[in-house]
């Protein structure tokens, strides 16, 4: 049996990176024209372009790998359907169950690679991508604000108007007010660099304090100042939350709530990124079903057809239900989860059907 399930995994994997193989490219040709409209801005060239879309591909893989085992499962299965193979195997007292297990095979290598993918490489990659994106753009920030970047640490309002580097920061401002939402110091720094002693050094720094009964300034040529605000803070900040790994996503939410701040779209992101490899998996055990079900009898091209729109369909319900869920102030565990249990508990149905 083992040389079995090497025929039905082969057949599936390839069937698989092939999808996925056209469906990146479909994404490097939309992103990468998006892109070109930036260009002749600054430095921003047709390469740095190209660079980043290559660079944010990784996060895409695992977005769209549920889509991709779901139609790639569909081709290679039906090719064997075409062949007669699947007749033969079922001639020769392989029930259904058996080679959707074979398939289960293959499922969990590829949502060991979705983890693996979305964990250790995507993250990286996407950070760096908008990092070198915004320097070539000469806008120095990453933060989806007009006013740059803003951190908020308990009764302080931190606002960083130039990021060069998630460890040199431009025009810093630190508002601090009291518990009664009074303001107590403005601290204002052109130019702050962070120290591996875990300090920023303040240049130049002019304080306002607001003291009755007058408002007194002073200035001082440099400043140490210890904040919550650290480079792999930044870091985070500074791309989407479904480009982030689940120990970032972790962090993160855990600063929002520590401050008081809404922490719904990180939470969303957390639990779609947990949810994703059974998304994978449920989606390539789905094509069973297409293949030995009520559409057994029709052409493959109607299978591919019916498992594409299944494909997109839910990677609409998945995404659009997270951000109606941040919207809507859903739970983020059930709007992030429910089109996975959805797809499990559809597949495990149909599955139910056809088992001899």
């Amino acid at each position: 049996m083992n040389i079995l399930d090497r025929y039905i995994g082969k057949t599936v994997i390839l069937g698989t990176l092939t999808t996925l193989g056209v469906l990146l490219a479909l994404y490097i040709f939309m992103t990468y024209v998006g892109e070109l409209q930036k260009v002749g801005r600054a430095h921003y060239t047709p390469l740095v372009a190209l660079q980043f879309t290559l660079l944010t591909l990784p996060r895409w893989t695992g977005d769209l790998f549920p889509m991709a085992a779901l139609i790639g499962s569909l081709m290679g299965l039906g090719s064997l359907a075409s062949n007669s193979e699947l007749t033969v195997m079922r001639a020769a007292g392989i029930s259904i169950m058996r080679i959707a297990w074979a398939v289960m095979k293959v499922a969990l290598l590829m949502m060991a690679l979705v983890v693996i993918i979305g964990e250790g490489v995507a993250s990286r990659t996407e950070q760096y991508a908008f990092k070198m994106r915004a320097a070539a753009l000469e806008k120095h920030v990453s933060a989806n604000t007009g006013s740059g970047l803003w951190i908020r640490e308990g009764n302080s309002y931190i606002n960083a108007r130039t990021v060069y580097a998630n460890d040199h920061l431009g025009g810093l401002f630190i508002y601090e007010f009291d518990a009664a939402k009074q303001p107590l110091k403005l601290t204002y720094a052109p130019e702050a660099r962070y120290h591996n002693d875990g300090n920023w050094l303040l240049q130049e720094v002019s304080q306002t304090l607001f003291t009755k009964p007058r408002i007194t300034t002073h200035k001082q040529q440099e400043m140490v100042w210890h904040g919550i605000l650290d480079p792999g803070l930044i870091d985070v900040v500074a791309v989407e939350p479904q480009g982030l790994s689940s120990r970032e996503l972790l962090r993160y939410i855990a600063y929002l709530e520590g401050n008081g701040l809404n922490s719904d779209q990180y939470r969303v992101a957390f639990w779609s990124k947990l949810a994703s490899p059974f998304a994978t998996g449920a989606m390539m055990l789905l094509a069973i079903p297409f293949i030995f079900g009520s559409m057994r009898s029709v052409s493959m091209g109607s299978r591919l057809l019916a498992g594409t729109l299944i494909g997109i369909g839910f990677y609409l319900f998945n995404h659009g239900l997270g951000q109606l869920g941040v919207v809507y102030s859903l739970p983020p565990f059930l709007s992030a989860t429910l089109p996975t249990v959805c797809a499990i508990g559809i597949t495990s149905y149909m599955l139910g059907r056809i088992r001899t």
